[in-house]
């Protein structure tokens, strides 16, 4: 099974994000992350036996961390905006979401990253930029400002993820 950790936002977070991806549609090659798909990942654990799902619950329910608040705050792109492929939110102060990341890698020495820790929310991903107009109107969608919601952490999740061809389906397997 395909498994990650991640931070949910609240409604509200989401619909602030909804409004930045209203800039994208109808733009060829933007595949926006669905509504209730929108997090923060904190770990992708990738491909695991079936059976290792227990295990990797159990680690993670030893993880200890005081709840903080974050805000979203302003877009960006990986990996930048001359080839720009994914779309993101951050989220700030990014230091608890740091902290809590390394709690989490403590837990499950192993399983190593592939890349370096970068607090964000995915809200949409670019298959292709049809023309240059095109990538002028991304890039004017990530000039609106994101209205600031703040909101506790107080909770991760360890996330199933099957991959559909209408799009991952997440399903929580234990919340922390």
């Amino acid at each position: 099974m395909r498994l990650f950790i991640a931070i949910d936002l609240p409604q509200k977070a989401k619909e602030s994000i909804e409004r930045i991806k209203e800039g994208l549609k109808g733009i060829k090659g933007v595949k926006p992350v669905a509504k209730d798909n929108i997090h923060i990942t904190l770990k992708f654990l990738g491909e695991v036996p079936d059976g290792k799902a227990e295990e990797i619950a159990k680690a993670l329910s030893k993880v200890k961390f005081k709840p903080f608040n974050i805000s979203i705050s302003k877009t960006g792109v990986f990996p930048n905006e001359q080839r720009i492929q994914v779309l993101w939110i951050d989220a700030e102060p990014e230091q608890p979401l740091v902290a809590l990341k390394q709690e989490i890698d403590k837990a499950l020495p192993a399983f190593k990253d592939d890349h370096p820790f970068k607090n964000h929310i995915t809200f949409a991903r670019i298959k292709y930029i049809s023309s240059d107009a095109d990538k002028k109107k991304i890039v004017e969608a990530l000039k609106k400002p994101v209205e600031k919601i703040e909101f506790p952490v107080n909770k991760f999740r360890l996330y199933k993820s099957d991959l559909t061809p209408a799009g991952p389906v997440y399903e929580v397997v234990k919340e922390f």
